[in-house]
């Protein structure tokens, strides 16, 4: 049976069919949020174009925490419940995650010519070994996927909005710069595509520039506040992949997704990202056994809707 599968980010929605775990040739069509007023109405003229009145199941993950069977998008306005999608499709089974739990349902079916390494830690890690996804985009969060012996668990988390800690006196000033402006300092006050654009407002850049014009500036090297910028985000999500690799022991590996990640990641060797993850303590042993992979593969968490679907 055809099911629906979807990616719904703060910016723009992923929308797929997918069969036995595997995505439809053709199916996906990729859609801005803002030219619809809400998912249901995206949702309707979707199926409309494909000419399906209805599918088996739906498996949709949103940039949001799911409370009670509905999300409400955390960068967007948009409220999805799974009973108005169960009404608009027919589905037997509507499963709604957040969209990096629907990405870390895809983690250990990654082969090698899924991912591009960026630190290398151990060799021969157990296929089993849990692995962590970190996805800087319109904003970041990350999730860790375990293997068990009924299938992937992927418990749901907004790490994302964990204070960002301060370890200098530019920390201090920066969080001081970002509560002015948002009235607290988590970890996506600079960890995403606005955060940069944050980090590149504090030292001095011009207030329009977005993200990929700062990180073009700082292939450059003639923007000195894109240098600051970029190299303090790298210091940061360095700092913030070290934390979670505490927390979570990933030894599978760290994965790097999303639309920001995914841009900056050939240049996080010129950032201070490999020294604030390979830091001292008695636990450096840890990090320094952990790889740090590039996902190459865009439509990550379709297919990690399609898996769990598998899973029910």
């Amino acid at each position: 049976m055809t099911a629906l599968v979807g990616d719904i980010g703060g910016t723009n929605t992923r929308l797929a069919l997918a069969q036995d775990g595997h995505l439809l040739g053709n199916s996906m069509r990729v859609m801005a949020n803002r030219d619809h007023a809400d998912f249901s109405s995206m949702l309707t003229g979707y199926l409309r174009a494909l000419d399906l009145s209805s599918v088996s199941a739906v498996c949709l993950g949103a940039a949001g925490p799911v409370q009670d069977g509905a999300v409400q998008l955390t960068n967007a306005p948009w409220r999805i419940e799974s009973a108005a999608v169960t009404a608009l499709t027919g589905a037997s089974n509507t499963i709604l995650l957040n969209d990096l739990q629907a990405m870390a349902h895809a983690l250990h079916g990654l082969g090698g010519q899924d991912q591009h390494t960026i630190l290398a830690g151990a060799k021969n890690v157990p296929t089993a070994a849990p692995r962590l996804i970190v996805a800087p985009g319109t904003g970041i969060n990350a999730a860790v996927a375990h293997m068990t012996r009924t299938g992937v668990f992927v418990p749901p988390s907004e790490s994302g909005h964990v204070a960002l800690s301060a370890h200098d006196s530019i920390d201090l000033a920066f969080c001081d710069f970002a509560r002015a402006e948002l009235g607290h300092c988590p970890v996506e006050a600079a960890l995403c595509g606005p955060g940069l654009e944050r980090l590149y407002r504090f030292f001095g850049g011009k207030d329009a520039a977005k993200a990929p014009a700062i990180l073009g500036n700082f292939e450059t090297g003639q923007d000195l506040a894109a240098t600051r910028a970029v190299d303090l985000f790298g210091r940061y999500l360095g700092r913030y992949c070290a934390d979670l690799s505490l927390i979570h022991l990933p030894f599978g590996g760290i994965f790097l997704a999303g639309g920001v990640g995914r841009a900056i990641a050939s240049i996080l060797h010129r950032t201070g990202f490999a020294t604030s993850f390979h830091r001292g303590g008695p636990y450096a042993s840890i990090h320094k056994s952990i790889t740090i992979s590039e996902v190459t593969v865009p439509q990550l968490a379709l297919l990690g809707c399609a898996q769990r679907l598998m899973q029910s």
